[in-house]
């Protein structure tokens, strides 16, 4: 996972590049869309209102988390964009998440684009918190597509 190289990224908002060999653009496209393939590798379950304007609502009932937003954006097999707002975190601002789907090398590469982040402690602890998680959790999503064998 890369954060685009050049100067500093900017803080108020998160970028982050990942490509996904040998998994089609339509396979990963589902993997962020249809419940029973979320629940292998980010939510413990996924209502999903697959959609422009549909909601999702992704929960972690072992942590009593809830993730909640809608599809401002819903393109099948080129983009995501959806609201972000965890009900455990009231305090928190409704994030956007931007996600990029492109046919890249034999496989896929997505680009996600979150924010925006303020300047203030909070909000930039949030973005690093955001970084973390994605990263952990796309390594999860990679590992769909690996051979037992590598």
């Amino acid at each position: 996972m890369t954060e685009p190289d050049g100067p500093a990224p900017a803080t108020d908002t998160l970028v982050m590049t990942e490509d996904f060999p040998h998994v089609p653009v339509s396979r990963l496209f589902a993997r962020f869309v249809e419940p029973a393939e979320l629940t292998r590798w980010w939510p413990e379950s996924a209502q999903v209102e697959p959609r422009k304007g549909g909601a999702y609502c992704l929960a972690w009932p072992s942590l009593k988390w809830m993730l909640r937003g809608t599809y401002a954006r819903f393109e099948a097999g080129r983009a995501l964009e959806f609201s972000w707002a965890w009900d455990h975190e009231p305090d928190l601002p409704t994030r956007v998440v931007t996600l990029e789907f492109a046919e890249h090398e034999g496989g896929s590469r997505l680009t996600l684009t979150q924010g925006t982040y303020g300047p203030q402690e909070k909000e930039q602890e949030d973005r690093k918190s955001h970084r973390l998680g994605w990263t952990y959790f796309f390594s999860k999503l990679r590992r769909l597509d690996t051979p037992d064998d590598e």
